[in-house]
């Protein structure tokens, strides 16, 4: 299953190398006219990443293995509100105050995330992709990627994460649990 998801990375990678020198317009979703005082113009950002998106996300601790699943992000025009919903339950998308945070890192145990557990993984002698190379193919400067927090339950059933969204189909995330269980994800629709 890692290996599908790096396969469709490196599709993906391609394809928007090919679109970038096509001469096409710049990521939207990155680009720098969304942000206003130093937040996301969720007006602009809404419409462009609500629908299905899926996942596929390999685990640390309990969490081992790799995870595929699919989730909804709805966009309520009237609240000017993102929210991320799966299997009938709920959350709002919040926007990270203050700067992004890092991708790649544990916030459970405090420390970068091992590298055994990136969805992105080089598969030969060249190095692995890292978020930032892969953010620059879609047109996007990690820092000014839509960065999103959310959280289901509360206490010792609890889950959270960070989604950075780098264009209108792709993201990257980390959600842990309180299980201590963390996973790194590729989104895509």
């Amino acid at each position: 299953m890692a290996g599908r998801a790096l396969a469709r990375t490196a599709a993906l990678l391609i394809a928007t190398a090919a679109s970038a020198l096509a001469g096409e317009p710049p990521n939207p979703v990155c680009h720098a006219d969304v942000h206003r005082a130093g937040n996301f113009d969720l007006r602009q950002i809404g419409p462009l990443i609500a629908g299905t998106w899926t996942e596929s996300a390999i685990g640390t601790s309990v969490a081992i293995g790799v995870q595929e699943s699919t989730f909804e992000i709805i966009y309520d025009r009237n609240r000017n509100r993102l929210y991320m919903g799966q299997d009938g339950i709920q959350t709002e998308l919040v926007p990270v105050r203050g700067g992004n945070k890092p991708l790649r890192f544990d916030f459970v145990r405090g420390e970068p995330m091992d590298p055994q557990f990136h969805m992105l993984t080089s598969t030969g002698s060249e190095p692995p992709a890292e978020p930032f190379e892969w953010a620059l193919v879609q047109d996007c400067q990690i820092a000014s990627a839509p960065q999103f927090e959310w959280q289901f339950g509360s206490g010792a059933r609890r889950s959270d994460g960070i989604i950075s969204f780098f264009s209108a189909n792709e993201a990257m995330g980390t959600k842990r649990n309180s299980a201590r269980g963390v996973r790194e994800q590729l989104i895509s629709r």
